[in-house]
């Protein structure tokens, strides 16, 4: 469920751009990488958990 919070401010960053609101724009892409980031960094520094 947490993925969808970067498609969704995706979304809405789009739909800004669209509407011509450069600002909340660039922001929505901002908290996009944001999430992005803090995502990627939760999931290459955990165990892999893989059972062999």
């Amino acid at each position: 469920m947490i993925m969808m919070l970067p498609f969704l401010t995706g979304a809405l960053a789009a739909w800004f751009g669209m509407r011509g609101r450069r600002r909340l724009c660039l922001w929505a892409w901002l908290a996009t990488l944001v999430i992005y980031a803090a995502w990627c960094k939760f999931h290459m520094t955990d165990a892999l958990g893989l059972s062999l």
